[in-house]
């Protein structure tokens, strides 16, 4: 499959599920194109990743490293980790949490559910 289609064919899976691409100026601030953004919401399954939800506002999540805001576009695509619904990306999901401390959490919920079924 051409990349022509591939874009076709991803465009028409978003407005058959009713999403919405951000603006290119949104895109541009992540250094991402439209194909991109759907590429990394089709690899995802189309939903958030954190509440699996298919519907609503989606954000594109990115790491907040050092500068970020001086990189030029095409660096910062690189600390873009995916995208999230609203609610995920401002309330669940700190911006400067690591793998290592989400684990944590998780392994720490994980303990007390044990606890409270047993």
């Amino acid at each position: 499959m051409t990349d022509a289609n591939k874009v076709v064919k991803l465009l028409a899976e978003a407005s058959k599920r009713g999403i919405v691409t951000p603006s290119i100026r949104t895109l541009e601030r992540y250094g991402l194109d439209e194909f991109e953004w759907l590429q990394l919401l089709a690899d995802q399954g189309w939903q958030c990743p954190i509440c699996l939800q298919t519907r609503g506002k989606w954000n594109t999540d990115h790491d907040h490293v050092p500068k970020w805001k001086a990189m030029l576009p095409e660096l910062r695509k690189k600390y873009v980790r995916g995208i999230l619904c609203w609610y995920c990306n401002h309330r669940r999901v700190n911006s400067r949490m690591s793998s290592d401390e989400a684990q944590r959490i998780a392994d720490y919920f994980r303990a007390y559910e044990q606890r409270r079924d047993a």
